[in-house]
């Protein structure tokens, strides 16, 4: 049957078109501005992916089912609905930035970002920026980074919209969001939630996920004004979070997590002369409650305030030569129970430049400089080029120095951190090349990643764990984005996308898999649409991973499949409804150890667009 599965998800690989779109195209619609341009005009030689509306709404549930099926990186999740981390090229989740608006919104003291408390609902536009970019978006922009961008537009506007789902397990999610523009104003405001008692049996065993009930509420609001010579914006983002932790095959759960966390960004953009200018200020807030019994009011608390101002300017000459200098500064106090009340000033100095020689062939090089910090940082760089050759083929390589800083956890956890850590660094460098013959487009990467000061939390004396700069690591691999889009008659189309990955990321010491890094991945959907109906098919394949650092011990690889079915009401093409059955034949897998993911489930939804 596995045999089967792989063969079927092969199939659709190969003939299968990328959903994921250039970031190019944003520039065609010069009425819709991005909140971080930088993300546009300084990654040319990088490889940029956008998802899809479409995509976003049909796995909306949280960001981790959004890109679990539709990119190459392996989410590591404890169960779910619980915590869920990132592995982007064989990298760890500290080592993947998440980017909010132009704003890393990693935590500081775990250095990551759980993928399970975003809602993907939340964003105008969701990319995903591979290879290093540590230069524009500093500490854990490695292995790749995750854009999170709100985007506005003074062209006349009144949409609301409403969506309702419901699923096995008691789940049940919606979502509202109204956009208004008038004058110089646009105004977007938006909720959303989910919660389940996530309950789901173990395939095969006589056990269920008990003590898995997770709420998630999230709000937002972004506002812009045109100003005489420029424009004033404001982003803000409230999430709440209140889950109970599931047990395992051999433990019977009853922790529990409750966290917050608010972001605002403030902007302001000038044109003056040939120069651009911005000036921002953003308050990142943290706050987290760990209960070990979740039928107890003890728990270990933790909080954190984040300050970032920055000053940038740009300027374009001949529409051919960009140049963009930024300096930051952020300043981050934290305290918690297990790490005590510190604090943390940075300041950084970034140039980025990209130069358009020609309709052809674009390159870039940025450098930046951190000062101020409570260790001294390695200047950083990269370099990218793109050479489009013809309307088939286009050529793309870059390379870069990145980084990662300890976390308040390495550094200040009581029962073990470590004070004397140094930052992480690595090199990396990527060679990718685009096709396109007619409807038929590919995209084909290779890239090789060495790093060097990786922390690690080893057993020290006593036994108790402790952080140590010891591990080297090399990550190289190969990954694919292949498909095709085909127009029938009578209003016929079929869709097919796919990606596939193969990685391999080893500890040198140890001449040994990393663990929870599949060597293969492959994804893809096929959807046949007929005027206002669409029916699709969704599978993802994840080769083994490896669990401990010996690699004597894994979880199983792992193929599932979910069918899909949407509407749009022929008197009413606003209103659509649709379903989906998800783990169609029943699978057993995990993606932790012990940790069974749910059975077959349904999902229906109902969306609203006034």
């Amino acid at each position: 049957m596995k045999q089967i599965s792989f063969h079927i998800i092969y199939i659709i690989f190969l003939a299968s078109v990328s959903a994921n779109a250039q970031l190019d195209s944003i520039q065609r619609l010069p009425e819709v501005m991005l909140t971080d341009s930088k993300l546009v005009h300084f990654s040319k030689g990088f490889k940029l992916e956008k998802l899809e509306d479409s995509i976003v709404e049909r796995n909306a549930g949280s960001l981790t089912e959004t890109l679990r099926y539709n990119s190459t990186i392996y989410f590591k999740e404890n169960g779910f609905g619980m915590v869920s981390s990132p592995s982007f090229r064989g990298t760890n989740a500290a080592q993947t930035a998440v980017v909010w608006n132009g704003i890393n919104i990693n935590s500081v003291f775990t250095g990551q970002t759980d993928f399970n408390v975003i809602s993907p609902l939340n964003y105008d536009k969701i990319s995903i920026r591979s290879g290093g970019g540590g230069v524009q978006y500093g500490s854990g922009a490695v292995g790749g980074s995750i854009h999170l961008n709100n985007s506005f537009s003074f062209e006349k506007m009144d949409i609301t919209k409403f969506g309702l789902r419901y699923g096995s397990f008691a789940t049940l999610g919606g979502n509202a969001n109204t956009t208004q523009t008038w004058g110089n104003h646009y105004l977007n405001v938006g909720v959303d939630f989910i919660s389940s008692e996530n309950d789901y049996d173990y395939v095969g065993r006589n056990q269920k996920n008990n003590h898995g009930e997770f709420l998630r509420f999230s709000a937002k609001i972004n506002e812009a004004r045109k100003l005489e010579n420029g424009v004033a914006t404001w982003n803000s983002e409230y999430t709440y979070n209140d889950r109970n932790f599931s047990g395992s095959l051999n433990t019977v759960g009853k922790d529990a997590y409750k966290d917050i966390a608010t972001r605002n960004l403030w902007q302001v953009q000038q044109k003056l002369g040939a120069f651009r200018t911005k000036l921002a200020a953003a308050h990142l807030f943290e706050q987290y409650r760990y209960f070990p019994d979740s039928y107890k009011p003890f728990y270990d608390e933790g909080k954190a305030n984040t300050f970032i101002s920055f000053l940038q300017a740009e300027i374009f000459l001949l529409k051919k030569l960009r140049l963009n200098g930024k300096l930051e500064y952020n300043y981050v106090t934290a305290e918690g129970s297990n790490v005590g009340k510190n604090d943390r000033r940075t300041m950084a100095a970034v140039l980025l430049l990209n130069h358009k020689v020609s309709k052809k062939f674009t390159y870039g090089f940025n450098i930046r400089k951190e000062f101020l910090n409570d260790f001294e940082n390695p200047w950083l760089f990269s370099a990218d080029a793109k050479w489009i050759v013809s309307k088939q083929y286009a050529f793309r390589v870059n390379g870069s120095k990145n980084y990662r800083v300890p976390t308040f956890n390495d550094l200040y956890w009581y029962a073990g951190g470590n004070v004397e850590l140094q930052p992480e660094t690595s090199y990396q460098t990527e060679l990718g090349q685009e096709f396109s013959f007619g409807n038929l487009k590919a995209d084909i990467a290779v890239y090789y990643i060495s790093s060097e000061n990786l922390i690690k939390w080893i057993p020290g004396n006593g036994g108790i764990w402790e952080p140590m700069n010891i591990q080297k690591a090399r990550n190289y691999g190969l990954e694919v984005a292949v498909g095709y889009f085909i127009k029938l008659k009578n209003q016929q189309t079929l869709d097919f996308n796919a990606n596939f990955s193969y990685t391999k990321a080893e500890d040198l010491e140890k001449k040994k898999q990393l663990i929870y890094v599949p060597i293969h991945k492959a994804s893809g959907t096929l959807q046949y649409n007929l005027r206002k109906f669409a029916i699709y098919a969704q599978g993802l394949f994840n080769g083994k991973a490896y669990t401990t650092t010996d690699n004597s011990e894994s979880v199983a690889g792992y193929t599932i499949f979910n069918f899909g079915a949407e509407y749009h009401l022929p008197f009413d093409p606003n209103i659509t409804f649709g379903g989906r059955l998800k783990n169609a034949f029943n699978t057993y897998y995990e993606n932790v150890a012990f940790r069974p993911m749910p059975s077959r489930n349904i999902e229906i939804f109902l969306n609203f667009k006034l």
